[in-house]
């Protein structure tokens, strides 16, 4: 599986495929597929924008804050401690 991993990274990094077939073939080596809902292709949650008409790819407040998971976006970030 490591081989198959390695070899969809490399390509993905050379712009040999796409992001959404990545994912896919991320999903796949870790056993995901579409014919069992138990285990359903899982793809990250970017986009913040949902009130725009037309989103604005270049605008970095179009895509949520992948630094803090999805349940901190709405708390102030930690202090760090002293």
């Amino acid at each position: 599986a490591r081989a198959g991993r390695d070899a969809a990274q490399r390509e993905w990094l050379a712009g040999g495929v796409s992001n959404f077939d990545y994912l896919l073939e991320v999903n796949r080596l870790a056993g995901r597929t579409f014919n069992d809902l138990q285990q359903y292709p899982v793809f990250p949650w970017v986009i913040a924008d949902y009130t725009s008409a037309e989103l604005d790819l270049s605008s970095p407040a179009t895509f949520r804050d992948l630094t803090r998971p999805m349940g901190a976006l709405d708390q102030p970030p930690p202090t760090p401690p002293p």
